[in-house]
């Protein structure tokens, strides 16, 4: 009678104490307007990328494991499996935007099936083709000093994204530069140059649309 009973409370251990582990990752990704984040964004491709261990071998790229696009809501489910998962990443896409990433840590998400919330803005971009001349300044022999300053969007999601520098540069006399920068969509880059000669700061804005292309000679 002895060994029945261990082998009963062996089953019982089996069947209710060793419950596995869930294996279910979820996702409701909410894709917004970067410039009205109370608004959704709508024909977004947004895409669930992995590493994971396979044989002992991790691969060392993500892989595209489901893809969706947003529609009125601005909301997508997404869902992959936990086993042997190292990484995880929510890439966003839309026509004339800047790429979104978030990266997601396996270890913090919910693995029994409930979703795990991902907010995610998406920001227009425009292009900056810029030529900087100092060529025919109105100080011979004298550098030219310029600077660009984005401005911000008041209620945006985050600070606008720049892709060129904004410190002070310097193009020395009789030169030429270009510049072709990326800035957020649907704001306005100042721009200012001085040449030490001249007490005075020519100071001068242009817009940029979202999706746009800004071509722009400063001399």
């Amino acid at each position: 009678m002895k060994p029945f009973l261990i082998l009963l409370a062996l089953a019982s251990l089996l069947l209710f104490g060793c419950e596995p582990e869930g294996q279910d990752i979820a996702f409701e990704v909410n894709v917004t307007q970067w410039a009205s984040p109370d608004l959704p964004e709508v024909g977004a491709m947004v895409v669930l990328e992995e590493q994971r261990l396979t044989n002992g071998v991790l691969n060392s790229f993500f892989t595209e494991i489901e893809r969706a696009t947003t529609l009125e809501s601005g909301v997508v489910q997404l869902r992959t499996v936990r086993s042997n998962v190292l990484a995880l990443r929510i890439r966003v896409e839309q026509t004339d935007c800047f790429d979104e990433i978030v990266d997601l840590n396996p270890e913090d998400v919910m693995t029994d099936g409930t979703p795990n919330v991902v907010d995610v803005s998406v920001m227009p971009q425009c292009l900056v083709n810029s030529t900087i001349d100092n060529t025919s300044s109105p100080c011979p022999n004298y550098n030219m000093n310029f600077k660009w300053t984005p401005r911000e969007v008041e209620g945006a999601a985050s600070d606008v994204r720049f892709t060129c520098g904004t410190d002070w540069q310097t193009v020395g006399y009789g030169d030429t530069e270009n510049a072709v920068c990326y800035i957020t969509g649907g704001t306005w880059l100042l721009h200012r140059r001085f040449w030490a000669c001249v007490d005075s700061t020519n100071l001068d804005s242009v817009w940029c649309a979202p999706g746009g292309v800004v071509m722009l000679d400063l001399d």
